[in-house]
């Protein structure tokens, strides 16, 4: 699968592991090049969605059309699906919007 990044700051961080390891804990980082690697390798969004890995889960309201993976406890990749046609599983390119800590009604990113 392609993947694009929401902005130069975001692709920056995930470009560079090594100057990720500097603004987050490293399990975080490992966990983070996990996904990636595994988003990568997949064909479509419907294969890693089906992998289950990190608990694939779609946002409501606002950020609607976006998914979480899990990281850590609180903390969540988000990606979003470019959508092909119809079908959400079809989509063969995602965009990295970033890490965040989205629980307790607040959003707080760390890299976006």
């Amino acid at each position: 699968m392609k993947i694009r990044y929401a902005n130069a700051k975001v692709e920056k961080y995930f470009s560079d592991w090594g100057e990720m390891r500097r603004k987050l804990p490293m399990d975080w980082v490992r966990t983070l090049k996990k996904h990636i690697d595994r988003l990568k390798a997949a064909e479509t969004f419907g294969d890693f969605l089906a992998l289950g890995l990190g608990h694939p889960e779609p946002l409501k309201a606002k950020d609607l059309g976006k998914y979480s993976v899990r990281v850590s406890g609180n903390v969540r990749l988000i990606i979003e699906p470019v959508q092909i046609g119809e079908r959400i599983e079809l989509s063969i390119e995602i965009i990295v919007e970033g890490v965040v800590d989205y629980h307790g009604g607040k959003d707080d990113w760390f890299i976006s």
